[in-house]
């Protein structure tokens, strides 16, 4: 009887050591997140009592009690305070940067240069970023089925059904069923931009924009003194505003190539795809006008008092917004007469408040280049317009170039050989030459410009034939 009872003690023991070291192995396995900070009052990790230092691991649950909190330092940086009677748990593959709040409160606040992510019970996330060097601060509450978010400092953005929502600095946001409220359809990205831009959304205060940041329907985008900014839209049109500009997306839906586009103020260049679906619009709305394009290069400059309208490349119909000028209508498409002009490459006109459009004139290689400047974002490797017309620019040493794609060198500089400059100069006048056989009847400026660049390319060494004009004209 004693060996049989001193077996079955042997297998017990056997078996406890088996599991006591797949535990240990079933634990080493799981990423650890962080360690217990702060512990005060009743606090259990896993049901068990919780201390300082206590380490906490992927499937973890951390648990306060009444009057009771606890603080983790996740490895990322980012530390979480759960406020009393609250639950969080470590959910798989979030490690290192994020928790679940299942009930109750936490603070968070993330690192210097740090993104955290807590999500919710409900299908809801709340992602946080560092601004400029300076750590989020968020407080988020789930109590029954709402969430609310209060956002301190830094960037904030909740993620559930619909777009995400921007939660500006010092404001917060209730989210019923794990549903933002207000969600909307995106419209593009941010792709270029020289500070400072800021965007409104869905009336909540502005906030700064960043490089590749997504933009919704209904934003209101502002740039602040020299502020710039370019935004690719989904599709592949692109939407470019000047200083001290406001644009407003009102829609832009891809799939059936309907956009609305608002300019309150400053200065807006459309660079559009062409539209081929039937009943597609593509409509600029100002104080002043309404224009419309099928597929163009156009620069449109809005004031509280007048619209000017240059068209560069396509057509573009400009109307006036006034239906008490003639030929006016407040249905689209259906205004008429005076109250409407159509612009060709080369032309602009300008809307006043309360009148009709002037007449299209042409606008000189002077005026476009001064308008093109005010959209340029960096200056180097700086483009014209894509295969059109070409952009001028005085480079150092006093020698003027067209810009269409092409490197810019110093052609003053002694060490610069003639047949980099001819080289240079001879794609320049080809891109010049290809504007003449693109439009067929180019003014006699753009002419002139293409025998000046021969003349310059002779000077440096090069060729004296690199521009060849168009029927009808010839250099002197």
């Amino acid at each position: 009887m004693r060996n049989h009872r001193t077996g079955v003690w042997a297998i017990s023991a056997v078996l406890l050591l088996g599991l006591h070291i797949w535990s240990v192995d079933a634990w080493a396995k799981k990423a650890v997140v962080g360690s217990l900070a702060v512990a005060s009052g009743e606090v259990r990790v896993n049901k068990v009592a919780g201390i300082p230092g206590t380490t906490v691991f992927e499937g973890n649950v951390i648990a306060t009690g009444s009057k009771s909190s606890a603080t983790i330092d996740l490895r990322s940086g980012t530390r979480v305070t759960v406020g009393e009677r609250s639950e969080v748990s470590v959910p798989y593959g979030m490690a290192p940067a994020g928790l679940e709040l299942r009930d109750g409160t936490v603070d968070v606040q993330t690192a210097s240069g740090q993104v955290s992510q807590i999500n919710t019970k409900l299908p809801t996330s709340v992602v946080l970023e560092s601004v400029d060097g300076f750590p989020a601060l968020c407080r988020i509450a789930s109590i029954g089925s709402d969430v609310s978010v209060l956002n301190e400092k830094g960037r904030v953005e909740i993620h559930g059904a619909g777009a995400p929502i921007l939660v500006p600095p010092g404001k917060s946001v209730l989210l019923q069923a794990g549903k933002p409220q207000a969600g909307s359809s995106t419209a593009g990205k941010m792709v270029a931009a020289i500070p400072s831009e800021v965007v409104e959304r869905q009336g909540a205060a502005a906030v700064p924009l960043h490089v590749m940041d997504p933009v919704y329907w209904q934003d209101v985008v502002r740039t602040e003194m020299d502020g710039r900014a370019r935004f690719e839209l989904t599709g592949g049109t692109i939407l470019t505003i000047g200083a001290r500009s406001q644009m407003r997306i009102i829609k832009h839906d891809a799939d059936t190539e309907q956009t609305e586009v608002e300019l309150t103020t400053g200065r807006l260049r459309g660079q559009i795809v062409k539209l081929t679906k039937p009943g597609a619009t593509f409509q600029m709305k100002t104080q002043t006008a309404v224009i419309g394009v099928v597929g163009t290069d156009v620069i449109v400059v809005s004031t509280a008092d007048s619209t000017t309208v240059y068209c560069v490349d396509g057509s573009v119909n400009v109307c006036s917004n006034n239906l008490s000028v003639s030929g006016c209508s407040s249905q689209p498409g259906q205004s008429t007469g005076s109250c409407c002009v159509t612009l060709l490459p080369g032309q602009s006109t300008t809307v006043p408040l309360n009148g009709p459009p002037t007449a299209p004139a042409a606008f000189s290689p002077e005026t476009l280049q001064s308008e093109i400047n005010q959209f340029l974002i960096g200056t180097a490797g700086r483009t014209g317009l894509a295969g059109f017309w070409p952009i001028l620019e005085t480079v150092a040493g006093g020698a003027t170039i067209a810009l269409l794609g092409v490197t810019i060198s110093d052609l003053g500089s002694a060490t610069t050989s003639g047949n980099q400059a001819s080289s240079g100069l001879s794609g320049a006048a080809g891109s010049l030459g290809g504007a003449g056989n693109a439009y067929g009847n180019l003014p006699g400026e753009w002419n002139s410009l293409g025998c000046a660049l021969n003349n310059l390319s002779a000077s440096e060494g090069g060729s004296n034939s690199i521009y060849t004009p168009p029927a009808g004209l010839s250099c002197p």
